[in-house]
C-alpha cells in the first residue's frame, strides 16, 4: 500500500507543479484570462487517462488469460523501465522544467495559438496519468487490494496538496521531495523486477543459480502482514533464489549510484587567499 501510495502522490504531484507553474506565470505576466485554457488541457487529460485505463485493463485481462505468466512477466518489465525513465527524466530536467514551461507559454501566446497552453497542459498531465496506469498494473498484479486502496489515497493526498500549490499557498522543496520518492520508488522498481525475474525462473527461461538462499518462511513468511507489506514494496521474498537476489542487488547498484550522483549537492569551490610575500 505504501508503495502505491507514494506512486500516486509522486505523479499526482508532479501534474500539478506543471499545472501550478504555468498558472502561476499566467498570473506574473497578467494573462489569468487564459487560465481557462489551462484547465481545459488539464481536464481533458483527465478523462483521457481514465479512458485509457479503462482499455488498459480490458486488453490486460484479455492478454492475461491468453499469455498467462509471459504477458506478466512482460508487464512487470515494461512498468519498470517506464518508472525508471520516469524517475530519471525527472532528475535531469527538474531544474529545466520552470523555463521549458513558459518558454511554451510564451510562444503559444505570441503566435495567437491560445490552445496550445492546453496543449502543454494536456500532454504533461496524460504522460503521468499513462505512467501512473503502467505502475498500478504492475503493483495489482502482485496485490490488487493494497493497489487500489493506496493509490485512492495517494490521489487524495495529491489534490489536496495541488489546490494550495496552484493557489500558491503551499511551498515545497522539490529537489528533496525528488529525491525521497525516487528512493522510494527505485526500491518499488526493484521489487516489480523481481517479482519478472520469478516469473521468468517459473517459466524455465532463467535459472535460478541457487534455489534458495535462505529460508526466512517461518520468521517472516512473504503471505503474512508484515511480508505482504515488503512483498509488494521492495520484492520480497521468504525464500528467495540467487538470480532474483542478484537481480534486485544489481538494479540498486547502478541505477541508485545515478540518483546520488544526480541529487548529490553540488560542492562550493574554496576561495583561496594569495598573499604577497613581503618585499
Amino acid at each position: 500500500m505504501l508503495a502505491q501510495f507514494i506512486l500516486t502522490l509522486r505523479e499526482g504531484l508532479e501534474a500539478a507543479l506543471i499545472i501550478a507553474i504555468v498558472a502561476a506565470y499566467l498570473r506574473k505576466i497578467g494573462k489569468s484570462a487564459l487560465h481557462k485554457y489551462l484547465w481545459l488541457g488539464s481536464a481533458l487529460a483527465v478523462v483521457a487517462s481514465a479512458i485509457l485505463s479503462i482499455i488498459f485493463w480490458i486488453f490486460y485481462g484479455f492478454a492475461e488469460s491468453f499469455a498467462g505468466l509471459w504477458f506478466e512477466a512482460s508487464a512487470m518489465f515494461t512498468a519498470t523501465a517506464v518508472l525508471t525513465y520516469m524517475i530519471f527524466w525527472m532528475a535531469g530536467n527538474a531544474r529545466r522544467m520552470k523555463s521549458a514551461l513558459q518558454e511554451k507559454v510564451d510562444v503559444a501566446i505570441s503566435s495567437g495559438q491560445l490552445f496550445g497552453i492546453s496543449a502543454v497542459a494536456f500532454s504533461s498531465v496524460l504522460r503521468e496519468g499513462v505512467e501512473t496506469i503502467l505502475f498500478l498494473s504492475a503493483a495489482a498484479v502482485i496485490s490488487f487490494i493494497e493497489t487500489v486502496v493506496g493509490a485512492a489515497l495517494g490521489l487524495f493526498a495529491a489534490a489536496a496538496v495541488a489546490v494550495f500549490l496552484i493557489r500558491g499557498t503551499v511551498k515545497l522543496d522539490w529537489r528533496k521531495f525528488f529525491l525521497y520518492t525516487s528512493v522510494l520508488l527505485l526500491l518499488f522498481a526493484s521489487g516489480i523486477t523481481m517479482h519478472g525475474t520469478k516469473v521468468l525462473q517459473e517459466l524455465g527461461v532463467l535459472p535460478p543459480i541457487i534455489e534458495h538462499v535462505y529460508d526466512m518462511s517461518l520468521m517472516l513468511p512473504e503471505d503474512g502482514l508484515l511480508g505482504s507489506i515488503l512483498h509488494v514494496f521492495i520484492g520480497y521474498h521468504d525464500m528467495p533464489s540467487l538470480l532474483i537476489l542478484l537481480v534486485q542487488i544489481t538494479y540498486l547498484v547502478v541505477f541508485g549510484a545515478y540518483i546520488r550522483r544526480v541529487y548529490k549537492p553540488a560542492v562550493r569551490p574554496m576561495q583561496t587567499s594569495i598573499s604577497t610575500p613581503p618585499k
